[in-house]
């Protein structure tokens, strides 16, 4: 139906997604991961000139496609229905021997123990490839995966430069973040 399955907190995944499409400048080369606050980026990106996409999710091809001034790219992979998105090795494979400035990383859940955790070892090639491929990684996620750990780890928190999030982000949580050489961006 290319309708995504995670659809729980979308306004704030709509204010998230529309602030990280702020950090996009003409002429950019980004990679934009597959999951629904990545995807509330596209409406956000279709004003943007000479934009050229790297992404692993079939909804993001399928709507930044018809931009006219945008090229987008797509890996290949075994699909998987609940983020529409394309995983495991072969798509990990399309961002060997590739340079784009942003990476906008989307997550299962957050945990300062367990690091950036996802619900199957398969999106772990997929993204491990992507972070490899850039030089700055943006984190979106709803302030809700703070402390939520799911199946498989990526790795801690050094994996990302920037963190976009929602007003409901704690303190203490913003703070740790920061310690960790994060930049943490509220997104209102």
């Amino acid at each position: 139906t290319m309708s995504l399955e995670h659809m729980e907190n979308m306004d704030k995944k709509t204010v998230i997604g529309k602030k990280a499409a702020e950090f996009v400048h003409h002429g950019e080369t980004i990679i934009l991961d597959a999951g629904s606050t990545t995807t509330e980026m596209v409406d956000g990106l279709a004003s943007k000139q000479n934009l050229k996409v790297m992404t692993n999710a079939l909804n993001i091809v399928l709507r930044l496609g018809a931009i006219q001034g945008c090229t987008v790219f797509s890996s290949g992979g075994q699909f998987k229905p609940p983020t529409l998105s394309l995983s495991g090795e072969k798509a990990a494979e399309f961002f060997h021997d590739i340079y784009a400035s942003k990476l906008f990383l989307a997550t299962g859940g957050i945990s300062f123990e367990a690091g950036l955790t996802y619900p199957g070892f398969n999106d772990l090639y997929v993204k491990k490839a992507m972070i490899k491929a850039t030089s700055e990684v943006f984190l979106l996620a709803d302030s809700s995966k703070i402390g939520r750990v799911s199946f498989a780890s990526l790795g801690g928190l050094e994996l990302i430069d920037y963190f976009i999030t929602d007003n409901g982000i704690k303190t203490e949580d913003k703070k740790r973040f920061e310690d960790k050489g994060v930049k943490v961006i509220i997104a209102e």
